[in-house]
């Protein structure tokens, strides 16, 4: 029996499983065609935050796979969701790409920058390649002035091909250390980004996926009770995606197309419940 078989639904990560950098994962495009002709359930996940759901919906299509932008939930959308409520009426000083920025300000919030970005009530930090020291001390100052720190992740690198390139929490930890604070994180492993995949994933069917009280039983390994869906996260890294399924009552797929290798697998703690080659191995 393959392994999807034991499922209703899939939580499936992006970076790693489906793709590296631009390049789809071999087998994956074709894997995920054959889990919706079986009627799975699935929703994307993803802690990089610097495209929009439309715009990963529309590079899915590329590759002969159909899903609603609905169906992709990003640490940029839910840090967005954060940012606008902690703010309210006062502004957002965002480190990230553009599309983020833009997410923020679609939320409801207004975006600082330059010398009012000192003055924010919210800082949200994602990683993009134009950080410079010039973002940092924007932080330090709204953050020393009483700002909230909010982040998309903690993920230290991003996968790609010909090596990891620095992720989020190579930005997070220079601002962490110039201000002394600690952020709050938005994406995987914490538990925002699985509330709203969760609460996307049962739209299809109507049945809402079983997972007893959620997280109030975070050692639960078997969701099915009769009545939801059994679900699954699908994930490359064991710090995000493994331990935030778990957190979140679910079982977990780590594949070794990613961030994690073997090794990496066998000192998880908790383990994976599978720990497949690639994202292939959830059909063969």
């Amino acid at each position: 029996m393959a392994v999807a078989d034991r499922y209703d639904g899939f939580l499936i990560d992006l970076d790693g499983v489906v793709w590296l950098g631009r390049e789809p994962i071999e087998g994956a495009a074709a894997s995920l065609a054959a889990l919706l002709a079986a009627g799975k359930d699935l929703v994307f996940v993803t802690n990089n935050p610097t495209h929009s759901p439309d715009s990963y919906a529309e590079r899915l299509a590329g590759m002969g796979v159909e899903v609603a932008p609905e169906r992709i939930v990003t640490a940029g959308v839910v840090v967005a969701r954060l940012a606008a409520e902690a703010a309210g009426s006062e502004g957002v000083f965002v480190i990230g790409a553009e599309p983020l920025k833009e997410m923020v300000a679609a939320a409801g919030a207004s975006c600082l920058q330059g010398e009012e970005a000192g003055a924010a009530r919210v800082v949200v930090v994602s990683g993009h390649r134009g950080f410079d020291y010039g973002e940092l001390l924007s932080a330090k100052r709204a953050l020393d002035g009483g700002a909230a720190l909010l982040a998309t992740s903690r993920d230290p690198t991003m996968p790609m091909p010909g090596g990891a390139w620095p992720g989020t929490g190579a930005v997070l930890a220079a601002v962490e250390t110039a201000s002394g604070r600690r952020a709050e994180i938005a994406g995987k492993p914490e538990r925002h980004l699985f509330e709203l995949a969760l609460a996307a994933i049962g739209r299809n069917s109507g049945t809402p996926p079983a997972r007893g009280s959620f997280f109030a039983q975070r050692a639960k390994k078997e969701p099915r009770d009769g009545d939801g869906l059994r679900v699954a996260m699908v994930g490359d890294r064991v710090s995000s995606d493994i331990q935030g399924g778990r957190a979140a009552g679910l079982e977990t797929v780590l594949v070794l197309s990613g961030a994690s290798d073997r090794e990496d697998a066998e000192r998880a703690d908790p383990a994976p419940d599978h720990v497949l080659d690639s994202l292939a191995g959830l059909v063969e």
